[in-house]
């Protein structure tokens, strides 16, 4: 069966102010794929954060938005919830509901700060990038409710990147094996055509190049089955 790719969810870290200017953000969660998802919120800490939907389906390229509330009064924290993704098929009428198939998970980095003063003075998750540059260089963070084909591209795109780059390195793995025992294979029947005598006077005294050709057509042997099993 083949893998069900794990939707996304954006931004990847958000950020709380307990001095009220900055309580409530949203995640949206959004699946450009061909298969139906459920989706699970696991929040280890109730007592600090509410999520205003912790569980529910996002059908084929569509998006849905949760809120996540801090509740917390007088503690800086810094956490992660995680949204959980299951393969998801609706029941036919009179059948019982199939069991869910586990897909992958996205974390999502939670920090509450006493203030937005300390919120700017300290250094995003990235290091030097503050939270906001980050969402605004994030493509996903920007398509609106009604619906953007642009995210799907930007959303697919790095799917296909990912994807080309393997296949770019496997057929570059292929064309170098090839070469080895190509070069191999040559340099065999070099050696086995040298005269014995001439080689072990000049070459390497004491060894015949019948010998090292047999080395050579036993790893181009060795590389050529390496080839023909690799996928």
């Amino acid at each position: 069966m083949p893998t069900t790719p794990v939707p996304y969810v954006n931004p990847t870290a958000v950020t709380f102010t307990l001095d009220g200017s900055l309580l409530t953000q949203s995640l949206g969660v959004f699946n450009p794929f061909p298969q139906d998802v459920l989706f699970k919120v696991d929040n280890a800490h109730p007592e600090r954060y509410k999520v205003s939907l912790t569980q529910g389906v996002v059908c084929s390229r569509q998006k849905i938005y949760i809120e996540i509330t801090c509740v917390s009064k007088n503690e800086t924290s810094e956490d992660d919830i995680q949204v959980r993704f299951f393969r998801w098929s609706r029941p036919r009428q009179g059948q019982k509901p199939r069991a869910q198939q586990y897909i992958g998970y996205r974390a999502v980095k939670i920090r509450v700060f006493q203030s937005g003063f300390e919120r700017e003075r300290t250094p995003s998750i990235s290091g030097s990038v503050s939270f906001s540059d980050m969402t605004e260089a994030n493509p996903l963070s920007d398509y609106p409710h009604s619906g953007s084909i642009h995210t799907s591209y930007a959303s697919s795109d790095t799917g296909h990147s990912s994807s080309s780059s393997r296949r770019r390195g496997k057929r570059r793995q292929v064309i170098t094996n090839f070469a080895l025992a190509v070069v191999l294979l040559v340099l065999g029947f070099v050696l086995n055509s040298l005269d014995e005598v001439w080689f072990s006077r000049n070459v390497i005294v004491g060894v015949k190049p019948q010998s090292l050709a047999i080395v050579c057509y036993t790893l181009s042997c060795v590389v050529t089955i390496k080839l023909l099993t690799f996928r």
